[in-house]
């Protein structure tokens, strides 16, 4: 993939609640994600990807389990209600957007996968400079069970879906 005009990223948030520090010692909920769109913008093709980080924490109890009976005595059904927690002790959210060309399957995934890369790596050195440091941690873990080249392979097939993608 050829990609150019490339904008720098931006961060558009970053919140730490040191005040709920404490609280990482109850309920706990940490997420993050890459989200890319394609859009034709004149005659170009351009991508659009942001990434964001949610890590909210406190008392996520109140789980609460209903069993539902059924005409059949032998089977009931379990409804299940629970409380997220809802204390946000970091968020992180930053964006970009580059021009692309297609160069056939393989080379777009290799470049698309090396620009979230950098991306990536943009990500954890804000964090590492100027972060709650257990999110790196967090961010391993993440990347561990979502790969770069998964998230590149995602964007294809959306740019596949809204018909900017021939191969």
């Amino acid at each position: 993939m050829k990609i150019f005009n490339i904008q720098p990223i931006k961060i558009t948030e970053y919140i730490f609640n040191e005040q709920l520090l404490a609280k990482t010692l109850t309920d706990q909920s940490y997420g993050s994600s890459f989200s890319i769109t394609g859009k034709k913008v004149e005659s170009l093709n351009t991508m659009i990807i942001s990434y964001n980080i949610n890590y909210t924490v406190g008392e996520g109890g109140n789980d609460r389990r209903v069993f539902i009976p059924s005409d059949d005595p032998t089977q009931y059904t379990i409804h299940v209600e629970f409380e997220e927690c809802t204390e946000l002790l970091v968020s992180y959210n930053s964006s970009c957007q580059f021009d692309f060309e297609s160069e056939g399957f393989d080379a777009d995934m290799i470049s698309l996968t090396e620009f979230l890369r950098d991306y990536d790596t943009h990500t954890k050195t804000f964090l590492m400079n100027y972060g709650y440091k257990p999110v790196l941690d967090m961010e391993e873990d993440s990347r561990i069970r979502s790969p770069l080249h998964e998230n590149a392979l995602v964007a294809i097939e959306n740019l596949r879906l809204n018909n900017l993608y021939e191969f």
